[in-house]
């Protein structure tokens, strides 16, 4: 049996802050400056982040998929990423999915007792059918979660390529009789005790959105997603994100955004295609073949560009 009180994320530090005792703004000094430290922690990870991108990456090119697991604000944060990149880089639902334990309703509120279930695990890996064309990418502040270790496990046996992203410091939860996860990468960036003992909200879940933003940008980047630092592949889905597509194509072909949009229009609200269409002087269909033959790269097909910025 795990000895949790001998875990780094339930520690309360070397020097505890009586938060109790203080005036509201020495409690968010103590908090932001708790914070500050956060970033030293996952650079310290980057080679392992880029390599797990870069796995994701290939694994998505062969056909395969994206799957977070994990439970609390691990999960939380996980299916926040995975919801994200639909949007920013029209990747269909299907492509990167979340497992969550207690399920979707945990996403609101909190499900009690789920993360300690390992065979409700087994049952949502099962139905998201992890096979081993698939990348999971397992989150467990603490290290220790019973429903995120099931899931990893689950996907080891399907063959499937493992991540984990941990805050915990594996060595002392191995002697608080914690199982040792097994996995092909271990990002753990060791953020130290909570400012408010035990919240993995804190500090711990600032370092896991700064891990999974490094992760699934730097994969979508290797996937063609991205020309210079621009999202060509944005889903125009609402009135900010249309203006933002005929900018992009403005600012790609050097031409008015009232012109971008329109070219954009015939584009299909695609922005590489519209940038295809001007650069190559093609009409859409065209476009489009030609960006398939590129892998849905926008450079190969239009060279080095210059991006003239406009407001």
């Amino acid at each position: 049996m795990t000895d949790y009180a001998r875990l780094l994320t339930e520690q309360a530090g070397d020097e505890p802050v009586e938060l109790d005792t203080r005036k509201p703004i020495e409690i968010v000094d103590a908090l932001l400056g708790a914070e500050a430290q956060v970033a030293r922690a996952v650079r310290a990870e980057r080679r392992k982040i880029a390599a797990a991108a870069v796995l994701i990456a290939r694994a998505i090119k062969a056909g395969g998929r994206l799957v977070y697991a994990g439970a609390g604000t691990s999960g939380r944060l996980g299916t926040l990423d995975a919801v994200e990149c639909g949007p920013t880089f029209s990747v269909p639902p299907s492509l990167i999915q979340a497992v969550i334990a207690g399920g979707p309703r945990a996403l609101v509120r909190s499900v009690e007792g789920a993360e300690d279930d390992p065979k409700d695990a087994e049952k949502r890996m099962r139905r998201v059918a992890v096979d081993a064309k698939d990348v999971v990418c397992a989150i467990a502040a603490s290290g220790v979660t019973p429903f995120t270790l099931a899931c990893l496990d689950y996907a080891r046996a399907r063959r499937a390529a493992t991540i984990f992203i941990t805050c915990a410091d594996l060595k002392a939860a191995a002697k608080a009789g914690a199982a040792a996860p097994g996995c092909d990468l271990l990002i753990n960036p060791r953020v130290g005790p909570e400012v408010l003992a035990g919240s993995t909200r804190l500090k711990a879940g600032t370092a896991t959105k700064m891990v999974l933003n490094a992760l699934s940008t730097t994969a979508m980047v290797g996937l063609g997603k991205v020309y210079g630092n621009l999202m060509v592949d944005v889903r125009p889905t609402s009135a900010k994100l249309r203006a933002r597509a005929a900018r992009m194509v403005a600012d790609l072909c050097d031409m008015p955004v009232h012109e971008a949009a329109e070219v954009l229009a015939r584009g299909g609200g695609r922005v590489k295609v519209a940038v295809v269409m001007v650069h190559r002087a093609v009409p859409a269909a065209k476009a489009r073949a030609l960006l398939d033959e590129a892998g849905g790269r926008l450079r190969p097909v239009i060279g080095d560009v210059r991006i003239r910025r406009r407001g």
